[in-house]
């Protein structure tokens, strides 16, 4: 076995700014009860939509349990996946920049349980709780940073490879750098050899 290490853009960026990015999920709903913030709770059971491409983008979801697939599609049918979520994430947060719809749709991958939040309430939780705009920032900072990485994949990766980092996203190993994942040398973006398996940053996948 020939084993290397993947580094993922992700993981460099928790490097860089442990500060904001290396630290437990938020435990959001004590600072809405000390805070009197209004919230509701929803609950979605495996595949349930929890809000749809279009629907009103009116507040902000923290995931409270669970993990959740965000995707667009077009009006001839096509659709993409573009984005997973998991526990201690945001959903819905392009409400804070003035949308009006939502641009994609989250449906959950396991039953989930979200705090939904007014975005007018959201903005003042922002400015006056420091945890929660740690935390935030810390969310958009890592999901820029992984979407820049996806776009960069796409650009100039070998199918193969785009292949392999699918499925290390799926098995939501991209934000457990110290798994580690098993895929076949030819996934694993190295052409020196055949068959063999190689060792990413992930969880462990067989061929």
């Amino acid at each position: 076995m020939c084993n290397i290490r993947h580094q993922p853009r992700d993981v460099v960026a928790r490097r860089a700014m442990p500060a904001l990015l290396d630290h437990p999920p938020l435990n959001l709903r004590p600072v809405l009860e000390s805070t009197g913030t209004p919230f509701s709770i929803a609950r979605y059971g495996q595949r349930g939509v929890i809000f749809f491409q279009g629907d009103a983008c009116d507040s902000v979801l923290y995931i409270e349990i669970g993990r959740v697939r965000l995707s667009v599609g077009t009006a001839d049918g096509k659709n993409a996946i573009c984005g997973l979520v998991e526990a201690g994430g945001f959903l819905g947060e392009e409400a804070l920049d003035g949308h009006d719809t939502r641009p994609q749709t989250a449906t959950a991958m396991t039953a989930t349980q979200v705090l939904v939040v007014a975005t007018s309430q959201m903005i003042h939780l922002l400015h006056t709780q420091h945890a929660i705009a740690d935390r935030f920032l810390a969310h958009v900072l890592t999901r820029n940073t992984r979407l820049e990485g996806d776009l960069a994949a796409q650009l100039l990766e070998s199918c193969e490879q785009r292949v392999a980092r699918a499925l290390i996203t799926l098995a939501g190993c991209r934000d457990r750098p110290s798994c580690v994942c098993v895929l076949p040398r030819r996934l694993a973006g190295d052409h020196r050899g055949d068959g063999r398996h190689h060792t990413l940053a992930g969880e462990r996948l067989h061929e």
